[in-house]
Formats: C-alpha cells, sequence, structure tokens
C-alpha cells in the first residue's frame, strides 16, 4: 500500500530502512530498474533545458549519506 504522508517530517523517521524499496532488492529485483532510472535521466535532462535555476543563498552545502546523498540543510533553488 502506497501512503505518500509516511514520507513526511516527523512521520520519516518512524520507517523502517528497508520498509521501502520501491524497486525491490535480491534475486527478485524489478527487471524495469533500469529502464526507470535511464527514463528519469532522459526526463530530468529534458525538463532542465527549458528552465534556468539560481541559487540565491549561497551557503555552505555539506553532504550526507542517506539512502540517497543528500545536502544538507537543503538547496534551495530559485527559477530566474
Amino acid at each position: 500500500l502506497f501512503r505518500p504522508e509516511r514520507f513526511l517530517p516527523g512521520e520519516r523517521e518512524a520507517l523502517d530502512r528497508f520498509q521501502f524499496i520501491p524497486f525491490g532488492a535480491g534475486p527478485r529485483i524489478c527487471i524495469g530498474l533500469r529502464f526507470a532510472m535511464l527514463e528519469a535521466v532522459i526526463v530530468l535532462t529534458t525538463l532542465l533545458r527549458s528552465v534556468k535555476l539560481d541559487w540565491p543563498q549561497r551557503q555552505a552545502v555539506n553532504p550526507v549519506q542517506r539512502v540517497t546523498l543528500r545536502p544538507e540543510p537543503g538547496l534551495r533553488m530559485i527559477r530566474s
């Protein structure tokens, strides 16, 4: 069951580390994983071609390792 509200701040910390693995893991990993990742890169590059982003608050950004690498305290961008 997909419940997006479980990823909100305060709820996210209660999740088990392996509770949400969208493509599975191990020998039964999703056969569409590589296609989905490739498609995501294509969609992202297509979107970024049409948008110019600016970083107005030039604060220091520290990478934090979680499931993915994330900037801490976040990276607020504006469309310019």
